[in-house]
């Protein structure tokens, strides 16, 4: 079985195909539900990091830009970064006709094609859950290097202390190690993410809580 912390080689293959990119992304190939669950994305983001026209805002494992293609209309500048090149591919047929946006591969776990203090808002939904702990502390702390001094960063997960996250977790809990696949979800806990945020020195952290079972962390650099 693959490893779960390979993840350029777990989701190229899971991104063939335009359909299986969106699959895996979202559950649904409908355009029509990836502009709904990006409104409800959006406005998590906007309650908790007030996106505004000025900002340059990056996304961590931006897959085929559910998120990414109507955030580009609120900011200066999207830059949607990604561990798949596949994943990209589709992004830029999606995004096509978007002026304002960047697709950057990333070559591993972090940020090293980003430049240090340039950007102003960093997110990265749905996509801890695919992540092992200390890859996601990984992301959170170069999220902290990329952002200009007052910039802001999201990270969200599902929570396992709420009765649907416990339920997902229990699906999980159910398949045979051997045969767990190595995209399977792994939830967090508000502690964990808002501990990543302090370890990694970022202020004014404080959790968010929506659709009773996601839980957000946000904080200022």
């Amino acid at each position: 079985m693959e490893q779960r912390n390979n993840y350029k080689l777990t989701w190229d293959e899971l991104a063939k195909t335009s359909n299986s990119s969106k699959t895996y992304v979202a559950g649904y190939l409908e355009e029509e539900k990836f502009e709904k669950t990006a409104k409800k994305t959006i406005s998590v983001l906007q309650e908790t990091t007030k996106i505004n026209q000025s900002d340059i805002v990056l996304e961590i494992g931006c897959g085929v830009g559910r998120v990414g293609k109507p955030i580009s209309k609120l900011c200066k500048k999207w830059i949607g970064t990604d561990i798949s090149s596949n994943m990209l591919g589709h992004a830029r047929k999606r995004l096509e006709d978007i002026q304002n946006i960047e697709l950057l591969e990333l070559s591993d776990v972090g940020l090293a094609e980003i430049p240090t203090d340039s950007v102003d808002l960093v997110y990265c939904t749905v996509v801890f859950m695919h992540l092992y702990e200390w890859d996601r502390y990984k992301y959170v702390k170069e999220a902290h290097r990329v952002l200009k001094e007052g910039g802001r960063l999201f990270v969200d997960n599902f929570d396992i202390t709420t009765d649907i996250g416990w339920k997902l977790f229990e699906e999980g809990y159910n398949i045979p190690a051997s045969e767990r696949p190595p995209y399977l979800s792994s939830f967090s806990t508000g502690d964990e993410l808002s501990t990543y945020l302090t370890r990694a020195k970022f202020k004014e952290v404080n959790l968010h809580h929506w659709s009773k079972a996601w839980v957000g962390a946000y904080g200022v650099k």
